[in-house]
């Protein structure tokens, strides 16, 4: 079958999957991959929402900073300038000039997946909600940036007015997201497919029809063309939408429909 051929077959003509058991597999692991990009846009767009929202609050929260500057590596405010702590939604944020609050303070106030950020009087610390992802790239949600660092010797509350007032995030940065989603996403593909090749392999031998665990395996990925489209729509009206068991159930029924009409084994002899 050609390339052609085979995307007829997931979304026109189910009804010819049992061809794609002798297809070869470099034009279904195409399947898989356009798949894998397809699935790997909600959550772009999903985390993208993240930055935006945590962009807002960020500049909401830089109207509040007073002026202060950094001398012989400490926060200075002016006299009549005080601490204080803002939250948002996504943010939680201390300004402390007078050096009453530690790192532990700061670290105190993250709940859930909010992201504590602290001025101290001698260090800018950053506290992110502990995650797997978070704490394999990092070693740690914590992040402690001394004054006497080259980035942050002329640090000062104009700077950081004047670096939060973009009000749109970089394509660059988009491009970063949608490349890391990719990963994740894959895999999770890769393991529902993989689950359902199990289940499908079941169902192949209670029914005595003649496929092989890889035969299986390329017609359910074709099978699962048309599910992971339609999940991603779903996905970008409804965030919560449980795709990977959406995936694995349509994908098995399509391949269902797929191989009913397949000899079976014994119509050989």
């Amino acid at each position: 079958m050609t390339f052609k051929q085979v995307l007829k077959t997931a979304f026109l003509h189910i009804s010819l999957l049992k061809f794609i058991s002798k297809t070869d597999f470099s034009k279904v692991i195409a399947i898989l991959l356009g798949a894998t990009v397809l699935l790997a846009i909600p959550t772009t767009l999903q985390v993208t929402d993240i930055f935006r929202d945590v962009q807002a609050d960020s500049q909401e929260i830089a109207q509040t900073i007073p002026d202060f500057t950094i001398v012989d590596d400490q926060l200075q405010a002016s006299d009549d300038a005080e601490g204080f702590i803002y939250q948002t939604d996504s943010i939680i944020f201390t300004f402390d000039p007078q050096g009453k609050r530690t790192p532990n303070d700061v670290a105190a106030d993250v709940t859930g997946s909010t992201i504590a950020v602290g001025l101290l009087k001698d260090q800018l610390i950053i506290y992110l909600p502990s995650s797997g992802l978070s704490d394999s790239l990092l070693d740690s949600n914590q992040l402690d940036f001394d004054y006497n660092e080259p980035a942050l010797r002329n640090l000062n509350g104009t700077a950081i007015r004047e670096a939060l007032a973009n009000q749109s995030i970089p394509w660059l940065i988009k491009i970063v997201i949608f490349i890391v989603a990719l990963y994740p996403t894959f895999l999770s593909l890769v393991v529902t497919l993989i689950m359902g090749t199990c289940i499908a392999t079941i169902y192949t031998k209670l029914k005595m029809l003649p496929f092989s665990f890889f035969e299986n395996l390329k017609m359910l990925i074709v099978s699962a063309a048309l599910p992971c489209l339609i999940s991603v729509l779903a996905q970008l009206f409804l965030p919560s939408f449980d795709r990977s068991t959406f995936i694995l159930f349509a994908s098995l029924f399509l391949f269902t429909q797929g191989v009913k009409h397949t000899p079976k084994v014994d119509s050989y002899h």
